[in-house]
């Protein structure tokens, strides 16, 4: 199983490649290895093998399937097809998968899966490099002159759209309908697999110089990657990443030597992107390119006018003029009794996410990444295009389930009283001798 999963990580960045047409839509690579890995589990394992993962995470489950049926009934009310709530349905039942091999891997009822998740930001970020240098000779992209234009004039529209929609082209989508957007999760991809291996690399630290060269050289890459891909949400949710892990060592009044290393070789990748140049590429790319931010401002604007006309039943298509909004979009799709159940789904995750952060110094080491990946799927819900949870989400937050569920049992262990020891054959002896004590 620990193959299977980590093709699954592999998978995960490969979103622009189209295997095929399903019922529910076109069927990309990475949707494939999530649904198939997700089958084999529940063929695999009896219903009581999820139940911890059900158990910690039950709010958010419930609310989930509320908006399902919510969805499904206000579907037939207006005469729509119920394909949008089965596949996120399918999703759901695949956060479940995720969560449960996250769980039985780190109580090591998976042989040699902990081990193997320590490689999934290999895995990723090798197939990442691999598809897009493919792509890009397909496609006839330059990335060196591409990535030379957008530093000569800032301008990261040009790293975009030259290098991120031409090399996404030819593989299912045309060239009218290939959106640079897909970069979101293709990279959000990278940083959850990396979220996964740091967590596992902390539970069962490497032995050999030789993997931490490797393993390190995965995660320098990925974070290249993510500079690269110039999306906001991603970069905002890996910065929280280090955000969080000086806190904790601020609180805890520790600071490990990893840490400080990491400190340098950011400072030193922040002087390289100066020297380069690269860093005024993000810097515009955060404060002047306000293209999207006015696109979505209008987006946000017709949505409150369709949801005033369309309150209570919903039945509004959102594809092509998504508020990028879970909850908006889940209105304007399913009426407000479902915009209600996406609240509580979006409730739970930021309840959550705070009360980790606010008991992060007395968390183990291990649960930073986990709580560090909470940063993603909840910038996601405000700025996700179709206002749904992508699948990448799904699967980054049943990794966050997994490991809760497991530090769960940690704590019902250390609370549970020990056993008393069995006496010594001698001492047994003895007692038998003295017989039933007499009052």
């Amino acid at each position: 199983m620990r193959w299977a999963m980590l093709a699954v990580f592999a998978a995960l960045p490969l979103q622009w490649f189209v295997v095929g047409s399903t019922p529910l839509g076109q069927g990309r690579v990475h949707q494939l290895a999530i649904l198939a890995f997700t089958a084999a589990i529940f063929l695999r394992y009896r219903a009581r093998a999820h139940q911890p993962v059900l158990s910690v995470s039950a709010p958010f489950v419930i609310a989930n399937v509320c908006l399902l049926v919510i969805w499904v009934a206000t579907s037939f009310y207006n005469g729509l097809a119920p394909f949008g709530p089965i596949q996120q349905a399918l999703y759901l039942a695949a956060y479940v998968a995720f969560g449960t091999m996250i769980y039985r891997a780190a109580i090591g009822a998976e042989r040699g899966l902990l081990d193997a998740l320590r490689w999934a930001a290999l895995c990723a970020t090798a197939a990442l490099v691999g598809g897009l240098t493919f792509s890009m000779l397909v496609n006839g992209v330059d990335p060196l002159q591409v990535l030379r234009e957008s530093i000569a004039t800032a301008n990261p529209e040009i790293l975009q759209r030259e290098l991120f929609r031409t090399a996404f082209t030819g593989f299912g989508y045309d060239a009218d309908a290939v959106r640079g957007n897909i970069r979101h999760e293709v990279f959000g991809a990278v940083l959850a697999a990396m979220y996964v291996s740091v967590w596992a690399a902390r539970l069962h630290p490497l032995t050999s110089t030789a993997q931490r060269v490797v393993f390190n050289a995965a995660m320098v890459a990925g974070s290249v990657l993510l500079l690269v891909s110039m999306s906001r949400a991603v970069l905002v949710a890996a910065a929280a990443w280090p955000l969080l892990s000086f806190l904790r060592a601020l609180l805890t009044g520790r600071l490990s030597g990893r840490q400080v290393g990491l400190a340098f070789v950011a400072a030193a990748a922040f002087l390289a992107a100066v020297i380069s140049g690269f860093a005024s590429v993000i810097w515009v790319r955060f404060t002047q390119d306000t293209a999207s931010y006015e696109a979505r401002d209008a987006l946000l604007q017709q949505a409150y006018s369709n949801i005033a006309d369309n309150f209570v039943t919903g039945g509004v298509e959102t594809a092509g003029a998504s508020s990028h909004n879970f909850i908006l979009d889940t209105w304007l799709r399913s009426g407000v009794f479902g915009a209600l159940a996406a609240m509580v789904i979006v409730i739970v995750l930021i309840g959550l996410w705070a009360s980790l952060i606010a008991r992060i110094g007395a968390e183990p080491i291990w649960m930073v990444p986990v709580i560090a990946a909470l940063a993603l799927p909840v910038a996601r819900l405000v700025t996700a295009g179709g206002g749904l949870i992508p699948p990448i989400q799904w699967v980054l937050l049943g990794f966050v389930a997994g490991a809760m569920a497991y530090r769960r049992e940690l704590a019902l262990r250390a609370k549970r009283p020990e056993p008393e020891p069995e006496p010594e054959p001698a001492e047994r002896d003895e007692e038998l001798a003295a017989g039933p004590a007499r009052g």
